[in-house]
């Protein structure tokens, strides 16, 4: 099985429950209140690993209790976590779930951006044995670029980017990306310069591809994905489910196509196979602890053939 590596964020997560959002000005009462191990590529990580991948997970936390229970809830999912260093405070996200289970997000990056190109360096061999690289914008753009500067010369290493939170992205790191996934509020952010407001969504993704991008997948939520390699625009429908939290939603898809790809699996079955994870993910509530097992996805898959004989 080839080898996962991702370069990312850890986080602590601070999950309040609420009936509605809260208006500008407005003080409102969570129903409920939780804390759990986050932070999108530490999420990423946990999905990669709970559905089968072998995978490890390079970044900073902080010296303090929270930093341990992220590299605890790391090593239980069966992540390798001995590059995992520790700087500062660790980062912190507040999550706010609705009664719908859409969500909002804030995060402060603590030990996150204390990530530097010498730290960089010394994760090299880790880098140069792997056979996927998953990357997020929750660290900085320098390093995130780095990065991509030294993968660009390792044979067969392919770099997937998850573009969120939604930044600027520069040329030289668009060029350096096989594959781009984002959904819909990102993508538009990323093309929000060169392409007019009313334009499609496949315009904005062949302004992207034009850029250098080899393959863009849009996560759509309860619409499903579309995969476009500027010869094929393919979208594939998600699956009926009822949503309890849709936070985790994104990186559990993200984790699971890493892990399909690395399988061997083609762009379209590994995003059918993200969908499926992706839809047991969103029946339960939290991020990591609402991530599918490899076990459950095929009880899932098994349940859905039946389904539709």
């Amino acid at each position: 099985m080839r080898k996962i590596l991702i370069v990312g964020s850890l986080n602590i997560d601070f999950i309040s429950n609420v009936f509605d959002f809260p208006k500008v000005g407005e003080t409102i009462r969570a129903t409920d209140f939780h804390i759990s191990p986050g932070g999108k590529g530490a999420n990423q990580a946990v999905a990669a690993a709970k559905l089968g991948g072998h995978v490890e997970m390079i970044g900073k936390v902080g010296g303090d209790k929270y930093g341990d229970v992220l590299i605890e809830s790391l090593t239980k999912e069966g992540v390798r976590t001995q590059n995992i260093k520790k700087e500062g405070d660790t980062g912190r996200t507040f999550i706010n779930v609705d009664r719908k289970g859409d969500n909002t997000i804030t995060y402060v990056p603590g030990a996150n951006e204390k990530i530097t190109k010498k730290d960089i360096n010394a994760w090299l061999p880790e880098l140069r044995e792997s056979s996927y690289l998953l990357l997020q914008q929750e660290i900085q753009e320098e390093i995130v670029e780095y990065i991509l500067d030294l993968a660009s010369d390792l044979n067969g290493c392919e770099v997937i980017l998850n573009a969120a939170p939604a930044r600027f992205i520069n040329d030289k790191i668009i060029q350096g990306v096989h594959t781009l996934i984002v959904n819909e509020v990102e993508l538009e952010y990323l093309s929000k310069d060169c392409v007019r407001e009313e334009q499609s969504l496949i315009s904005r993704v062949n302004y992207l591809l034009d850029k250098g991008i080899k393959k863009i997948i849009i996560t759509l939520g309860a619409k499903g994905a579309v995969f476009a390699n500027g010869s094929e625009y393919k979208h594939i429908p998600a699956l009926t489910v009822s949503a309890t939290d849709t936070t985790g939603a994104g990186d559990t898809f993200i984790g699971a196509y890493a892990v399909a790809k690395s399988e061997g699996l083609n762009d379209i079955e590994a995003i059918k196979f993200a969908v499926k994870a992706s839809a047991i993910a969103v029946t339960k509530y939290g991020v990591q602890s609402a991530i599918p097992t490899r076990k459950e996805l095929e009880e899932f898959t098994k349940e859905i053939s039946s389904l539709n004989r």
